[in-house]
């Protein structure tokens, strides 16, 4: 039996923070009785409004809305509990409690409001965040295994209670708090790009590991790698790292949207990762020397030089981002620069002022192909 400590509890308690504060759906999966909705529902004393549905008691229409004939047309009645949602001015939660046990009816009804906001005719606002808990399947009261659907729809924590957690807060009374954080932060933005650019790196080098169902049933009820759920590793990896957290919970994150073997495969290639700074790069591209680095590194720097072209959009900045992919065609071969300089000469990132360096000459086979061949170069 595994040993948990203070420090895993608290690990898993800014996990769950993360996901609820950069609003993507989570789920805690743990025995009966260990505190996943008393955890969740104390978000009430950090001034959140907590939504609590013990989903079992409901119905597909109250996640679908209620059919209604209104003028000769039908309408999607909200549920109350959206509409109470809708009404809270400032964070609040909706939070799906026992929620393996919602039947295969239930579980699709609740794909819309996961992944849209939208309950009937109702748009949630982005305030919102959705929280599930949920006890395995073979111990939970009429338990049913999640869809694949559904699963992917979340990022899936294993919560646990340690001795040590529960002895001292059951005499005090001071159960550590989930904690929460401004998603407004400027510098979330840029982390969410370069996490980014790693995910798209890493699957170029991996492209097996985009879309991996698992062939057992309770195995599809888990994480898994998917492109939606590699979409929110990025978001919840740049979090971590924007936060300062430790990279046990970068960890946890990554593993609860994709797998443990997906997420260690990841973070382990990142961490084998030294690349230069494409700001650096795009301010004197005849600086850079692309010899040394192997063909898989130089698609990730190229892809980040894109990033930051897309970010901030200048003629001088695309211009020098075209020559760089050049520079590392003649270096490396063309293939880990095509993909970026054919993003590069679409209409909706090339600046119109922008000149056409001469240097693009080199992918003009590449871009005919594509329709992108310029006409006039600089």
């Amino acid at each position: 039996m595994t040993s948990h400590t203070r420090t895993d509890y608290e690990h898993r308690l800014q996990a769950l923070g993360i996901c609820v504060s950069a609003r993507i759906p989570v789920l805690l999966w743990g025995d009966p009785g260990i505190g996943k909705t008393a955890v969740i529902e104390s978000a009430v004393h950090g001034g959140w409004h907590v939504e609590t549905l013990i989903v079992s008691h409901y119905e597909p229409s109250d996640f679908a809305g209620l059919p209604v004939v209104t003028g000769g047309a039908v309408d999607l009645a909200p549920p109350a509990w959206a509409k109470r949602l809708a009404e809270v001015d400032g964070p609040s939660i909706a939070f799906f409690d026992e929620f393996s046990t919602a039947s295969p009816a239930l579980q699709a009804a609740a794909l819309r409001p996961l992944t849209h906001y939208e309950v009937g005719s109702l748009t949630l606002p982005p305030s919102v965040s959705f929280v599930a808990a949920a006890n395995p399947a073979d111990v939970a009261a009429a338990g049913w295994e999640l869809a694949a659907p559904t699963a992917s729809r979340f990022v899936h924590v294993d919560w646990v209670l340690p001795l040590e957690v529960y002895a001292e807060c059951m005499v005090t009374g001071d159960w550590p708090a989930m904690p929460v954080y401004d998603r407004s932060d400027p510098g979330l933005a840029a982390a969410v790009a370069t996490e980014k650019v790693m995910v798209s790196g890493f699957l170029r080098t991996r492209s097996s590991q985009m879309s991996v169902i698992p062939k057992d049933a309770a195995a599809r009820g888990r994480a898994f790698p998917t492109p939606r759920t590699w979409d929110y590793a990025a978001q919840l990896s740049a979090f971590a790292v924007n936060v300062g957290a430790p990279k046990s919970v970068r960890r946890l994150l990554v593993a609860g949207c994709v797998g443990d073997a997906a997420a260690h495969e990841y973070l382990a290639w990142v961490d084998a990762q030294d690349l230069p700074d494409p700001e650096k790069l795009l301010a004197d591209p005849a600086a850079c020397s692309f010899d040394k680095l192997r063909a898989d590194r130089v698609y990730v720097v190229l892809q980040a030089v894109l990033s930051a072209v897309a970010r901030q959009p200048t003629a001088e900045r695309w211009s020098n981002a075209v020559r760089l992919c050049a520079f590392a065609g003649q270096a490396v071969g063309l293939d880990p620069a095509v993909p970026v300089v054919r993003a590069l000469m679409r209409p909706g990132l090339r600046p119109a002022d922008a000149a056409i360096p001469s240097e693009v000459a080199v992918f003009a086979p590449a871009l005919a192909l594509a329709g992108l061949l310029p006409g006039k170069v600089a």
